[in-house]
């Protein structure tokens, strides 16, 4: 990975393919390994950990939501991007709505993958029941009660033969304070008021049997973004893993024609 320095420590990204440019925005950049041999043929792809996580260093704690997206846009300044679909799944997507609300003259696109606006009703309870888990310093519990969530009915006998090389791929980079620092923030994350027309095609995907972050959330998401396209995938908490060829496809029709 390439490094590069920004206020309150570094970024280590990969910047890969040709074309348009297009950025797959999580905490970890590894999320993303169904998608860049596809993507990469289309666009040239942007992947990084977040400032604080994986292999980015951050002098300054886990910084703040708005804080990773001011780091995307230093990003694009020292690559030379002028402007980007930007696609932004679970955590990401919370940074994603932070980057259209500040950064909207950047965007060529928007993606908004396994996210919500605001969370409610049962989605409030799952996330503070598994806050709660760190709030003990108990990660083999929040891993478990998480890795229920993540696949479909369907996908649940792939997670479970891979379920070590997944964690090692998904989770084990993470400890108690960098969780924390995802959750509670999730926790108080509110767009309903914020977050508005970015002036670009707009993607919202969610997983029709995610339980974590269930449609209606997707739905009400999408809801805020004048023309936004509603896609539900097969797929429970992360349509990029579970239903990858139709996401792919959704990315190459939706954002190789916009940029």
């Amino acid at each position: 990975m390439e490094r590069i320095e920004v206020d309150g420590g570094d970024i280590r990204y990969r910047f890969d393919g040709s074309g348009p440019s297009l950025v797959l925005l999580t905490t970890l950049s590894g999320t993303w390994m169904r998608q860049l041999p596809v993507l990469t043929r289309h666009f040239r792809v942007l992947t990084y950990d977040m400032r604080g996580f994986g292999e980015s260093v951050s002098d300054t704690g886990f910084p703040a939501n708005a804080e990773h997206a001011d780091d995307l846009a230093v990003l694009f300044d020292r690559l030379d991007i002028d402007r980007a679909a930007v696609i932004g799944m679970s955590h990401g997507g919370l940074v994603a709505q932070h980057f259209a609300a500040k950064h909207s003259e950047r965007l060529s696109g928007l993606g908004l993958v396994a996210t919500f606006a605001a969370p409610h009703g049962p989605t409030s309870l799952l996330l503070r029941m598994l806050n709660g888990f760190l709030d003990r310093g108990d990660l083999a519990g929040f891993w478990e009660v998480l890795k229920s969530m993540l696949f479909s009915a369907a996908g649940a006998p792939a997670l479970l033969r891979r379920e070590k090389a997944l964690r090692r791929a998904m989770f084990d980079q993470y400890d108690v304070d960098s969780l924390g620092s995802i959750y509670r923030q999730a926790i108080e994350h509110d767009s309903r008021t914020w977050l508005g027309d970015p002036g670009c095609p707009t993607l919202v995907v969610g997983g029709a049997e995610d339980i974590l972050f269930p449609p209606v959330l997707t739905e009400e998401l999408a809801d805020l973004v004048p023309g936004a396209r509603t896609e539900l995938l097969p797929a429970a908490h992360i349509p990029p893993v579970e239903a990858f060829r139709p996401f792919n496809d959704l990315v190459v029709e939706t954002f190789g024609r916009a940029s």
